[in-house]
């Protein structure tokens, strides 16, 4: 199946003059922005290609997926991106302000502008304030874009522009688009979110999404789960991935036609489940409850002196003793909570589960009813039974 790096070798001769700017070039810009430029010297007058060059004498681990440095190669060789010149790059990551955030912005060739917004990186930072997500409106990340594209329209005054992002990024470049002033969302062109998080319906009623809902475009892959956290107002496409579950989140697993992504009918089972799941976790806990649980949880890993989930169980085997401690520090009403918390979010996926399969499939009461369980008080299939 042909992917994002296929596209490239297919249309990178293409300049933007003869064929416009479609949602396969949205997607390089936005893994463009993921890329390691804090490594680094950058030149005022960097291009797309130029910034490419020196990306490939970076080692591979300074990369966060495999597709990358195979990505950074073909771009290195595309005409069609070649003379974009690149500006204002910047990368802020925060751990006290539980901020992660990078954006760049892509000049393009009719005179508009691309603003690209970094998603997640593998900092527990970045994560961290993922999980904030669900208990606040407004994290720092997307105060800080529409800052930064409140800043570029002032630097470049009368420009229209594009935003877009994939999964925080492609939440951050929808919060931007909804906050802008009414005047610079005249200049607004078109937004991009590529399985990123939706927001809640408070949210929603709360902002005026009417003024560019039809400017909003947003793609989740069959299975997705980070994109079907919080509501969608804008809607989105289906598109195919070649991976399963949480993998689908990669972009190089998606397949690709010569100008588009192959678009599906439905979400999956999965992608469906996980919606309700995570509507029932926030149905059955306040905002407090669930901040109290992220930040005991992050304590933890960041007690291991990790700053990534890898670094952090690396880690573990020489910080038991600190990781042990922030657990026994832990009052009996902390410890008591954490219990709760962690048997709402399994009850939550079971249930959420059940009444899917419920719904899709009516006669799977019966047809459990012509096997014979010999195993006695098996209670999965026991709750299945009673749910059905």
């Amino acid at each position: 199946m042909a992917n994002i790096h296929d596209y490239l070798y297919w249309r990178g001769d293409l300049p933007f003059s003869n064929v416009p700017i479609n949602e396969l070039d949205g997607l390089v810009l936005t893994r463009f922005a993921y890329m390691p430029m804090e490594e680094l010297t950058l030149d005022p007058s960097e291009t797309v290609v130029s910034i490419c060059e020196k990306l490939k004498t970076l080692p591979v681990d300074k990369f966060r997926l495999e597709g990358d440095m195979q990505f950074v190669h073909l771009l290195s060789k595309s005409d069609r991106f070649d003379d974009l010149i690149v500006t204002d790059f910047v990368k802020n990551n925060d751990p006290e302000a539980v901020l992660q955030f990078a954006a760049v912005t892509i000049h393009l060739p009719n005179d508009e502008l691309y603003i690209a917004y970094c998603g997640t990186d593998s900092t527990l930072t970045g994560w961290k304030e993922d999980f904030y997500m669900s208990f606040m409106e407004d994290v720092p990340a997307q105060k800080k874009a529409l800052d930064y594209a409140l800043a570029i329209c002032k630097k470049y005054p009368g420009k229209p522009f594009h935003l877009g992002g994939h999964s925080k990024g492609g939440n951050l470049a929808i919060y931007t688009a909804v906050n802008l002033p009414a005047e610079l969302k005249e200049l607004l062109v078109h937004v991009s979110n590529y399985d990123g998080p939706g927001f809640p319906r408070s949210f929603i009623d709360s902002h005026d999404f009417s003024s560019v809902n039809e400017r909003l475009y947003s793609w989740l892959p069959q299975e997705s789960m980070i994109g079907r956290i919080h509501e969608h107002e804008e809607g989105f496409r289906v598109i195919e991935s070649t991976e399963n579950g949480i993998m689908q989140h990669d972009i190089y697993s998606w397949t690709t036609l010569p100008t588009s992504m192959r678009v599906l009918g439905a979400p999956d089972d999965t992608s469906e489940i996980t919606y309700r799941a995570i509507q029932n976790i926030l149905t059955n806990t306040t905002p407090e409850q669930r901040k109290r649980y992220i930040d005991r949880i992050f304590d933890l890993l960041t007690s291991t002196d990790g700053n990534s989930f890898g670094e952090a169980f690396r880690n573990l085997p020489l910080k038991f003793t600190d990781v042990f401690r922030s657990v026994t520090d832990m009052t009996a009403a902390e410890h008591k909570e954490n219990s709760e918390m962690t048997a709402t979010v399994v009850r939550s996926f079971l249930d959420a589960a059940l009444s899917y399969h419920e719904e899709k499939l009516p006669d799977f009461g019966g047809m459990l009813d012509k096997f014979t369980f010999d195993i006695p008080n098996v209670p999965v299939l026991e709750k299945l039974k009673e749910k059905l």
